[in-house]
């Protein structure tokens, strides 16, 4: 999935079916291209440590955001 995460604009969110494998943020100036490749390299690197690639719940924020149903890209938002 690749869009908006309310609110979060620009989010990249790989999940396998099971959990969610890599959620990434669009840097500044970074095409959809790069952010696709950076997914790819996510994506790889959860496989080989079975840890996930988390760049949208980061120890400032108060937030934390899920996919609550990867079938229909629905997220989910709670209080840390």
């Amino acid at each position: 999935m690749m869009g908006t995460m309310q609110p979060i604009q620009g989010a990249a969110v790989a999940h396998d079916g099971k959990k969610t494998v890599a959620m990434l943020r669009r840097r500044p100036n970074e095409s959809v291209a790069q952010l696709l490749a950076r997914l790819d390299e996510a994506i790889a690197k959860a496989k080989a440590t079975g840890e996930p690639v988390d760049e949208i719940n980061t120890q400032s924020s108060n937030e934390t955001y899920r996919v609550a149903n990867p079938a229909l890209g629905r997220t989910g938002a709670g209080r840390r």
